[in-house]
């Protein structure tokens, strides 16, 4: 019987910059393969053929895509087996434990040195254009966060906190009652979503594909939402339970999901721009609301108008240099690939297959 592939975004686009779990990912496994080359189309494609190849053994997959690109993989990690394989060089990972878990295959042999000399200026072109609307695309996203941290102060000043600690508190009590096991909780981290060139997007379906319990969190921005999935992982871990951290795409700082695997259960903020209500076929979805303990004012609804517009407008600037962003990126993977020695390439991973059947 095959495996499952579940999908999430190796990297995310935030307000702080370039946020990615590798090193995370790195101390979670058990093996970890640092692939290294130039950025190249050729790339994904053998991450998707080692996916495969464990799919086919009946190993859950999950894929890491990346940000700009479109069904680009940049890392594939293999349950059971805890082994992880990432294009290491355009995140700067190096290995740290040779010898033992840390594995380095390097693929810059494979590109043909007079090949490489043909495109080199338009390469140097396309990679100084990349890094200029990378950081243009950070600086708007960058001024988001601070018209967000506004919106967060005005919605804060109408909130009862009592009213919502003691809905917090019995909702502990619901979800974890009695339950104590006599191990060590684990705690995991990946990413939920990123901004893309076509705007905000995420992978919670896929992620919540075997969860039984899903909690869908209602709320207005800074009124205890990742406090809450922070405090609820806690909880877990101090109760022997696993718990896995999904970070949010836009600040780095910010939890969107909590996921409790022993409970078969998840709780995620389903607020705009990933917006989720239960579906009548998944009996377990919930709705927790915590907005019922945030009345606007109408002097705070007017201050709201003029945010929202604002905030909306940044994030707008940020997808347009992301799609510039994304376009040199891609011009990138073009010029490399037409670099690459196939033959050369086959030879080198080739024996990367025969070394994951031992």
């Amino acid at each position: 019987m095959n495996g499952q592939v579940t999908y999430y975004f190796g990297h995310a686009l935030t307000g702080q910059g370039v946020k990615h779990l590798y090193s995370e990912m790195m101390e979670e496994a058990e093996q970890v393969y640092l692939l290294q080359g130039a950025a190249a189309w050729q790339n994904s494609e053998l991450l998707k053929e080692l996916g495969y190849f464990y799919v086919k053994q009946g190993f859950e997959v999950e894929w890491y895509k990346h940000a700009l690109l479109e069904d680009v993989v940049e890392a594939v990690y293999i349950r059971g087996c805890n082994r992880l394989f990432i294009w290491s060089s355009e995140w700067g990972i190096e290995p740290t434990l040779l010898g033992t878990k840390h594995h380095v295959l390097s693929f810059y042999d494979c590109l043909e040195t007079q090949q490489l000399e043909k495109i080199g200026t338009a390469l140097t072109n396309a990679t100084k254009e990349r890094a200029v609307w990378q950081e243009k695309c950070i600086g708007a996203l960058r001024h988001a966060i601070h018209i967000h941290d506004e919106w967060e102060v005005v919605t804060q000043s109408c909130m009862n906190w009592q009213g919502l600690n003691e809905q917090v508190e019995k909702f502990k009590e619901d979800v974890f009652q009695s339950i104590s096991l006599n191990k060590e909780g684990s705690l995991t981290h990946r990413l939920l979503g990123t901004l893309t060139p076509k705007g905000a997007d995420n992978t919670v379906d896929s992620i919540t594909k075997d969860i039984v319990h899903r909690y869908m969190i209602k709320g207005k921005p800074g009124t205890g939402k990742s406090s809450l999935m922070k405090k609820l992982a806690e909880e877990a871990n101090a109760r022997g339970l696993d718990a896995q951290l999904i970070w949010c795409g836009l600040d780095a700082k910010s939890v969107d999901m909590v996921i409790i695997p022993e409970l078969k259960f998840c709780i995620f903020d389903s607020t705009d721009p990933h917006i989720f209500y239960p579906q009548e076929n998944r009996q377990g979805d919930c709705i927790f609301d915590m907005e019922k303990h945030c009345v606007l004012t109408p002097e705070a609804e007017t201050q709201l108008v003029v945010i929202q517009a604002n905030y909306k407008a940044a994030i707008q600037e940020a997808l347009n240099y992301a799609k510039n962003y994304a376009e040199a990126e891609y011009e990138i993977r073009q010029l490399i690939d037409s670099c690459i020695s196939i033959a050369q390439w086959r030879e080198k991973t080739a024996p990367l297959f025969e070394r994951l059947t031992k």
